[in-house]
């Protein structure tokens, strides 16, 4: 039987969300820099999602062993196969193959962009999150700098015959993940359970399935540093601590502001690429990092407590809490 497995204690800070979301933004924005890495040294979509289903199956295994394996660490198995197939092997086989169909640049629009527009009508719709004016103004503009960012790849992608299928399956693994993010906040699943679950019955799908079409001499034809990076990069960090710090981010967050830090992961791989594969942003792309950057910060509350501030009606409720402070101390003293 299922349980409730959220915490009633103390709710950390809006803070802490932030930074776990910031943790997931750039944990996806390396993996995504390595995956490009990894395809320049000839490994394949397949190679790296082995690799990432192995590495975080093995890290995860203690965990849920710990947590019990027979009712998938408490959360069950009805709720731990609907985690597999929305944020499992699925998801990202559609994610990654899409990119056999589509352009790069077509993946790294719609995808961000259609996650955050579904998570952020889930939560208003099933979850009765609440929109601030600066909550959508700020998603706006980080959907607008994502654009950009890829906008040099969408005028320059050549439209073909399978393109609509790439598309087809970049928003259909967006859809998966929206629903993903949905079910972690409804059923207030603790994140690291959760992890462990997604991870292991990942690695139980895909190694198999792996072998089965490739064979091992297809894993000992492979480059031994280039596979072991990947196990580094899709494995330890976006298997397991981009997806633990992701929950994490949901569960203090809510889904409706959670859910604009993937949307901001483009940006930062263009940053992370710089170092790791040598390519640089051009005008346009820096223009979309410093709208996605603006959007981000309007979306979290930080421009609309500014414009607060620099209200001249705030600057005169300050002056008259002071007076009347100053007056109550001239007062206090007097009777002295």
């Amino acid at each position: 039987m299922s349980t409730n497995l959220s915490k009633p204690q103390h709710s950390p800070s809006m803070a802490m969300g932030y930074l776990f979301g910031l943790a997931m933004a750039c944990g996806a924005a390396t993996s995504f820099a390595m995956a490009r890495a990894g395809a320049l040294n000839g490994l394949s979509p397949d190679d790296m999602i082995l690799a990432r289903a192995f590495v975080a199956g093995l890290i995860m295994l203690p965990f849920l062993m710990r947590f019990g394996l027979p009712t998938l660490a408490g959360i069950g198995w009805r709720r731990g196969l609907l985690l597999l197939l929305t944020g499992g092997p699925l998801f990202a086989f559609l994610q990654i193959g899409g990119y056999a169909y589509a352009p790069l640049a077509h993946g790294a629009v719609i995808a961000p962009s259609t996650v955050t527009i579904l998570s952020t009508l889930g939560a208003v719709v099933l979850l009765g999150e609440r929109l601030t004016r600066w909550h959508v103004v700020g998603g706006l503009t980080v959907i607008a700098g994502v654009v950009l960012v890829s906008s040099n790849g969408l005028a320059g992608s050549t439209v073909s015959g399978t393109t609509w299928i790439g598309d087809l399956m970049f928003v259909t693994s967006s859809m998966l993940w929206a629903a993903f993010t949905i079910l972690m906040r409804k059923w207030r699943v603790d994140p690291i359970r959760a992890t462990a679950v997604v991870a292991v019955l990942t690695a139980l799908v895909v190694v198999p399935g792996y072998l089965t079409f490739h064979g091992l001499s297809r894993v000992l034809t492979l480059p031994v540093d280039a596979l072991l990076a990947q196990g580094i990069a899709q494995g330890l960090i976006q298997g397991v601590l981009t997806l633990l710090a992701y929950s994490k981010a949901v569960s203090i967050l809510g889904v409706s502001r959670a859910v604009l830090f993937p949307a901001i992961v483009p940006a930062i791989s263009i940053l992370i690429g710089i170092p790791v594969v040598g390519e640089w942003p051009d005008g346009i792309q820096i223009t979309g990092l410093c709208l996605v950057t603006v959007g981000l910060f309007a979306a979290v509350g930080l421009i609309g407590r500014a414009f607060a501030v620099l209200r001249p009606s705030s600057w005169l409720r300050y002056a008259r809490g002071t007076t009347a402070t100053s007056r109550a101390s001239c007062r206090s003293a007097g009777r002295l």
